[in-house]
């Protein structure tokens, strides 16, 4: 029987060389990202240009969404190979473990989803965000994070926070559009441990 450990640690040239000696692979590396609230200039009601509710509603909608937009993410991709059954299982713990969600509408249909978290009294988490792949040209995803700083300052925040691996370039450019500042690099690392009982 095949399991893996997984390890998330400050991303550092010896961190990575201590890691290999250790068997472990470089899985990802992902930056923690920063919006301050008071300081974006941009008009968030100008990207809001579909319907989005807030609701508990829709899990397996979510459930479908995520299955089919995290296809590398290695929050769910815990095993060295890509394996999508693994995959499935964490993700479907998470979204179950959702609370209230912001949904993105087309056409009453849903096609995105927000949930965010709270991790300090000024702060808001961007805990998990997809888009399904055929809706992203609806703007969908610029959207719901415009939404999701506009709902945190309404709401008294000061900070949006998420953490986005650094191969998905277009949700950096989401988080740019609002002014973030990036920081705090870590790397994934994962290795196959090998159980033969």
């Amino acid at each position: 029987m095949q399991e893996s450990d997984y390890l998330v640690v400050p991303s550092d040239p010896t961190n990575e060389i201590r890691m290999q000696r250790d068997g472990f692979f470089f899985a990802d590396r992902t930056v923690k990202t920063t919006i301050s609230l008071s300081k974006i200039t941009v008009d968030l009601n100008r990207f809001i240009r579909l319907p989005i509710v807030e609701t508990t509603d829709f899990k397996s909608d979510i459930l479908h969404i995520a299955k089919t937009a995290f296809v590398y993410d290695r929050r769910f991709h815990v095993k060295p190979d890509l394996n999508s059954a693994t995959a499935s299982v964490v993700l479907k713990q998470w979204v179950q473990e959702l609370d209230k969600v912001f949904v993105a509408l087309f056409k009453e249909q849903q096609i995105g989803f927000l949930a965010l978290r709270k991790t300090a009294q000024d702060t808001l988490f961007v805990h998990l965000a997809a888009v399904e792949e055929k809706y992203r040209i609806t703007g969908a995803a610029m959207a719901l994070y415009a939404n999701a700083c506009k709902v945190a300052k309404e709401r008294g925040y000061k900070k949006l926070e998420g953490r986005v691996s650094t191969q998905n370039t277009s949700v950096m450019n989401v988080y740019a559009t609002f002014g973030a500042m990036f920081s705090e690099p870590q790397d994934v690392f994962i290795k196959e441990v090998r159980n033969d009982a």
